[in-house]
């Protein structure tokens, strides 16, 4: 959600003028996240914000635009997209494909506390269950790409030039080796797991709580939104939960927040019970999506530090996330008895 491709207050009036929501008034450029780029939108006083997908092409777009009005159909509280006056939902902004959704209430907690992590428990669960019926492809960041990207960035490593630092140190190197053979060692296990709908990027600055107060007394948090799904794919359901248990339950260094961790199973459990065999393949998909993120948040660094090379100013509207907080996550799940 970085901004990597600039838009002119004439290009976003040009591309809103296709739809019924009044004048524009302004845009800018949001600045969380990672993958896409993504506009604040205002136009006939309301907001609205506006992807352009720096990744993904036409197709996969349209694919993500189903999962996103199935899903809300079931009631689900994700943004849908909005269909322009020809009732299409998806256009494109300088080659790229580009959608409009509108902007949710609610925000996203200072402290993530057991409370919110049972919320997003229960609403992942609900999630999972919702996608029956979908045709989903399987995800494109999964079992088969860690080697794949693994590979790229060793030997990223061993052509950087003796003066810089190498992207992954020869120590990351044989971690990396080391656990996508793991990983893959297990491949009848993955397949075997339950499997559907993921939402595969549900980070805690993908969900908005509203605050409710009491007398102007604050009456806790409510989720009120799921955003973010073009990672959503096919995948074990687990494997979810896991990624949400790593970014939600821990610290950046790996170690367990007291009490977030059961409360997030407590809350998916309410709605749908892991299997025995899920149980016993917990320590395997915490570590398979510390893995994913470990590699992912360093190709999102190759491609952040070009984009800026290019134009020094994109480095202001780049959020820039650590590829180390999740090498030493994945060595706190190496290193643990689950």
């Amino acid at each position: 959600m970085s901004v990597y491709t600039d838009l002119s207050a004439k290009e976003v009036a040009a591309y809103l003028s296709q739809f019924s929501l009044g004048d524009y008034e302004n845009h800018q450029g949001i600045s969380a996240g990672v993958e896409n780029t993504n506009f604040f939108v205002e136009v006939g006083g309301k907001k609205y914000v506006l992807t352009i997908f720096e990744h993904h092409n036409a197709e996969e777009v349209e694919n993500f635009i189903k999962i996103g009005r199935h899903l809300a159909e079931k009631n689900v509280p994700v943004p849908g997209p909005i269909a322009d006056d020809a009732g299409l939902y998806l256009h494109e902004l300088k080659s790229k494909p580009a959608i409009l959704c509108p902007c949710l209430p609610g925000s996203h907690p200072e402290k993530i506390t057991a409370d919110h992590c049972q919320q997003i428990g229960k609403a992942l669960a609900q999630f999972h269950l919702a996608g029956d019926g979908l045709p989903l492809e399987e995800n494109n960041r999964g079992l088969q790409w860690w080697p794949e990207i693994g590979r790229k960035l060793i030997q990223i490593s061993a052509t950087t030039r003796p003066l810089n630092e190498p992207l992954l140190t020869e120590e990351q190197q044989h971690v990396l080796v080391d656990e996508v053979e793991f990983q893959e060692s297990n491949t009848e296990l993955w397949y075997s797991l339950p499997r559907g709908l993921i939402h595969g990027d549900l980070f805690h600055d993908n969900a908005l709580f509203e605050i409710a107060e009491f007398n102007n007394e604050k009456d806790g948090d409510t989720l009120g939104a799921i955003l973010d799904i073009y990672n959503a794919c096919q995948d074990a359901w687990l494997f979810d939960l896991a990624i949400v248990a790593n970014d939600w339950c821990a610290n950046d260094n790996g170690t367990w927040i007291e009490g977030n961790l059961p409360a997030l199973m407590t809350g998916y459990q309410s709605v749908r019970k892991l299997t025995e065999l899920e149980q016993q393949a917990w320590g395997m998909c915490l570590r398979a999506a510390a893995l994913r993120f470990w590699l992912s948040r360093l190709t999102t660094q190759q491609h952040q530090a070009e984009a800026i090379a290019k134009d020094p100013m994109a480095a202001l509207v780049t959020t820039i996330k650590d590829p180390m907080e999740y090498f030493l996550k994945l060595m706190r799940h190496r290193e643990a008895q689950y």
